[in-house]
């Protein structure tokens, strides 16, 4: 067993060092990110010790630091925003005919116990890192587990600490980090018997060395797919789970820890997608010319607002040292000097700090821009002085700018994160027990289906509104051509748009009748319009049969000849 765990740490070590010389071009394009947009991380290909040397002394504009924090800021508020519900489990589409009311009220109770949860836990504080690392870096991940305190616990991974790799299918499968930790915190954590000698000799000279027990040591944390032939069956331990985690002490190449997980813990996003790198691109990348063009404007209109301030000043030869530049001093000259007046006078001062003024709000505009900040401050105006009309009128079209990235989040990042919280949440118990109209027969008994997510986070109504408003224009275009012919009605599936229009605008489930209800009703209906069609038509055979009593008999005599005479 110790060989083949030694074999496996090789395995990780050996791939780790590949991942990260894949990666190395990367971590040089995000240290010149970070020293631009997030100084406090900009210690990636870089170490500098703070407060002694200075993390902002090149910044002389701050404008992209503000534009990557409204866009964080405003995917915190619009998308995850802590105040209100921005998503909801809900029964798989193939499983609501047989889950029916039980398991649409069951998935609902997991939801409002899921936001509890994450109200309790630190995830807010750790996805709005998250959100500045995906607009700064373009590549972010947060890793979920079982908290020690709360049922959940997050933790936003620094770039430049881990490497990733995709499957064939282009998703992030693989991901491979490197984090340090003392040896205290070491053998706490993995236990004095399995972190190797290392540490095991630096904790054992602790007694007489005290330092020793803050000595740091590197580890590697692989998580991967594990190989169905690496897992045996019926077994469901950590080593078996079909997520695998094995933590390496680098400095002994051996296996603290071998363990695994029923899904993938660590959710990576990536803004966009960067070629064929497994990597995200950003608006940082995008902006980082016009950003380093805006510093070095700045830079130039600081010196030239100095000079202005404190400008030069040519001395006649005759007056060195004796020419008083402080504010209210007094210098004695000579008016009759026959150099003709020689005063001291500014000199070389003239520049155009007007177009430089100019030329700054330009880039900081473009800047901007590529950080989607105007999209966000119409959201804060929605709520001062905009009907949600207009709001739809207004963002439109910056939404179609953003909903790439947002389909791309929500794929990557929240799907995977929350199905995560899901199976946490379950395991914890802290679901109530499931239906059997929800459970999933399998050979080794039942299985619990994922949810389906729906998202009513303001960004995800404000998406779902323009298909609202298509469909609300095509109906006022075919509303003339229905006056004509109805039957143009009948190549449109109202039931399903009125229940999609439900959808997008987030009403509750239970305010939506069930296709069964529906049936009912319209059955009901149609009895009641048969039954009302037969009155109808009694009453008239009736009403019939009392108006030929009514005729004289001879005259019925007459009607009747003449009948059989034809």
């Amino acid at each position: 067993m110790a060989k083949q765990k030694d074999e496996l740490a090789e395995d990780i070590v050996s791939r780790h060092n590949a991942l990260k010389a894949e990666r190395a071009s990367w971590d040089t394009e995000w240290q010149q990110i970070a020293d631009y947009v997030m100084p406090r991380k900009s210690q990636i290909t870089t170490r500098k010790t703070e407060g002694v040397e200075g993390f902002t002394d090149d910044l002389f504009d701050m404008t992209v630091i503000r534009a990557n924090m409204t866009l964080a800021a405003g995917q915190l508020n619009y998308v995850t925003p802590a105040t209100e519900r921005w998503f909801a489990f809900e029964c798989p589409e193939e499983l609501r005919e047989r889950a029916g009311e039980a398991g649409a009220r069951w998935f609902q109770q997991c939801t409002e116990v899921a936001f509890r949860e994450l109200a309790r836990s630190n995830f807010y504080l750790e996805i709005h890192e998250l959100y500045l690392d995906r607009g700064g870096f373009g590549t972010s991940i947060i890793y979920a587990e079982e908290g020690k305190r709360n049922t959940l616990n997050f933790q936003n991974w620094e770039v430049g600490t881990y490497s990733i790799a995709e499957d064939s299918e282009g998703i992030v499968d693989t991901v491979f980090r490197s984090f340090e930790l003392s040896c205290r915190q070491a053998v706490q954590r993995f236990g004095i018997a399995n972190v190797g000698e290392c540490i095991q000799k630096c904790f054992a000279e602790a007694k007489t060395k005290a330092t020793n027990l803050d000595q740091k040591f590197e580890f590697i944390q692989a998580i991967y797919p594990r190989e169905d032939s690496k897992r045996q069956p019926g077994k469901v331990d950590g080593p078996n789970k079909p997520v695998a985690s094995v933590y390496v002490a680098l400095k002994d190449k051996v296996c603290v820890r071998i363990s695994g997980f029923d899904e993938q813990p660590a959710a990576v996003s990536r803004f966009l997608k960067w070629g064929k790198a497994p990597y995200g691109y950003s608006p940082s990348f995008e902006a980082l010319p016009t950003v380093r063009q805006v510093n070095f404007i700045e830079k130039q209109m600081d010196a030239l607002a100095e000079l202005a301030a404190f400008p030069r000043v040519l001395i006649p030869d005759g007056l060195e040292g004796d020419v008083d530049l402080r504010a209210g001093g007094i210098t004695v000259y000579d008016p009759n000097n026959a150099a003709g007046q020689a005063l001291p006078k500014e000199w070389a001062t003239e520049g155009r700090y007007d177009i430089g003024l100019q030329r700054v709000e330009a880039k900081q505009r473009q800047i901007e821009e590529a950080f989607h900040v105007s999209l966000f401050r119409m959201f804060a105006e929605k709520n001062k002085q905009m009907t949600a009309r207009e709001v739809i009128e207004r963002v439109q079209e910056k939404l179609v700018q953003f909903s790439p990235t947002f389909a791309r989040m929500t794929a990557e990042l929240l799907n995977p994160l929350l199905e995560r919280i899901f199976g946490l949440c379950f395991r914890a118990g802290k679901f109530p027990d499931p239906p059997d109209e929800v459970l999933i027969p399998t050979m080794e008994g039942v299985s619990l289906p994922l949810p389906q997510v729906s998202y009513t986070s303001k960004i995800a109504l404000a998406i779902k509104a323009i298909e609202n408003q298509s469909f609300m224009q095509f109906v006022e275009i075919i509303a003339p051509l229905v006056q004509v012919d109805p039957g143009v009605l009948d190549a449109l599936n109202t039931d399903k748009a009125v229940k999609g229009l439900a959808r997008n605008l987030s009403l509750p489930t239970d305010w939506m009748r069930t296709d069964e209800e529906i049936a009912a009703i319209r059955q009901q209906r149609a009895d009641a319009q048969a039954a009302q069609a037969e009155a109808e038509q009694a009453k008239l055979i009736a009403g019939a049969a009392k108006d030929v009593a009514a005729v004289p008999p001879e005259m019925r005599q007459q009607m009747g000849a003449a009948a059989m005479a034809r």
